[in-house]
């Protein structure tokens, strides 16, 4: 944890000189929307991966959060997700939780 709270910390420090600390945090998110996109066309490249946490991270960050409170929340939100039931695959192979 403490090595991704690094990365989140010096990606913060070059993301905050180079593009400046007044974009709102829905930037990362938007330009994390696109990397999808380009991840869903080179799903085997590991940099499309690491674009997509990078901004990730940056977004979290710059929200005022930091890797524990992220990782805290990923395992509440995967404990949700376990107690779940589940559809079948769409055409995609996407599966949704049911709505109740």
């Amino acid at each position: 944890m403490e090595e991704l709270q690094k990365l989140m910390d010096n990606l913060g420090e070059w993301s905050d000189k180079q593009f400046g600390t007044d974009r709102p945090v829905t930037a990362q998110i938007h330009h994390l929307k696109k990397e999808i996109n380009e991840l869903l066309l080179a799903p085997f490249d590991d940099y499309e991966y690491a674009d997509c946490l990078l901004l990730l991270l940056d977004a979290y960050r710059k929200r005022g959060g930091n890797v524990k409170q992220l990782i805290y929340f990923s395992r509440k939100k995967f404990n949700i997700a376990k107690q779940r039931k589940y559809n079948k695959p769409d055409i995609n192979g996407v599966v949704e939780h049911l709505r109740e």
